[in-house]
């Protein structure tokens, strides 16, 4: 039992990747391929996943558990803004009826699939980093020396970040006269907690782990996303909400494919661990909240509380 556990711990994830395609492509064979079956992509490694998950972290309210629920709470309702908000505008969504149920936004019909893979899709890519950063890349997972630590510290360089995609969006307004709504949320949305948690964030993350994840959504997302969504028509997006670069080889007759979205794979791993990370530090700071947060009053800290964590 030792050995298959160690087998399972190990090489498990291949053997899982490879069931998760086997699945879809199953379901695609037997025309029963749908947005709702195809879920299968974050679903099949969850179920793996999970409970090995379960299995190296400290049992009740334990800080990375807790962490997990924190980071797929604020991916749900980030993807939740963006459809409920927005996606009438930068989103196609075709006949309701080939969704299982589509709910009512201010601007038009959301799917429920859509409300599901933003629940799904954030436990996978957690998951993923999680188990890479306590097991199988356990040497590169930084001490978390936090006795000292600020959790909130504003970057400069993230700020000027923030500053050129402004211009950027300024400028493609100004000489086009189309606002690229589907820019603009994603960075309001995703560079306002970078700016202020990453100078600090950056210094626990496990950045090979980081890589593991990266790999894992760009792979899953073009097998998912581009190979089969779009060319079924299971989603859109509206050129106009775009900047207008579009990748022309996975493009379709149905919808183009903008730039933004390779953005949203490389950004929605680093954010969803942002928030792992940052949850999970100010889960065991030995310091007051204020003080984990913005540091100690005047340079006066109260004593650190080490054994009685968050």
């Amino acid at each position: 039992m030792t050995a298959l556990k160690q087998i399972v711990e190990d090489v498990g994830w291949i053997f899982v990747m490879l069931a998760t395609l086997a699945t879809v492509f199953v379901l695609d064979a037997g025309g029963r391929l749908t947005y709702l079956t195809s879920l299968a992509f974050w679903l099949v490694p969850i179920l793996y996943l999970w409970p090995l998950f379960w299995s190296i972290t400290a049992a009740g309210r334990g800080r990375r558990r807790r962490a997990l629920s924190v980071s797929v709470a604020t991916l749900f309702t980030f993807g939740a803004l963006l459809d409920f908000l927005v996606g009438h505008l930068t989103f196609r969504f075709e006949d309701c009826s080939r969704y299982v149920y589509c709910l009512r936004g201010p601007g038009g019909l959301v799917p429920l699939e859509e409300l599901l893979f933003y629940g799904f899709a954030p436990v996978a890519i957690v998951l993923v980093y999680a188990c890479a950063d306590e097991l199988w890349l356990v040497r590169y997972n930084p001490r978390d020396e936090l006795l000292r630590v600020k959790l909130v510290d504003v970057s400069r360089g993230w700020l000027m970040v923030a500053a050129v995609v402004a211009a950027v969006i300024a400028l493609i307004w100004a000489a086009t006269g189309r606002f690229p709504t589907y820019l603009a949320f994603l960075a309001g949305l995703g560079l306002a907690p970078t700016i202020v948690l990453y100078r600090t964030v950056r210094n626990f993350m496990n950045w090979p782990a980081f890589a593991v994840t990266v790999l894992f959504v760009l792979v899953t997302s073009i097998v998912w996303e581009v190979t089969l969504a779009l060319p079924r028509g299971w989603w859109g997006f509206e050129p106009a909400a775009m900047v207008g670069v579009f990748v022309q080889a996975w493009s379709t007759s149905r919808s183009p494919f903008p730039v933004e979205e390779v953005g949203v794979w490389l950004a929605s791993p680093f954010f969803s661990l942002l928030t792992y990370e940052f949850a999970k530090a100010f889960f065991h700071h030995p310091r007051p909240t204020r003080e984990a947060l913005f540091g100690a009053v005047d340079g006066h800290a109260r004593p650190a509380a080490i054994d009685a964590p968050r």
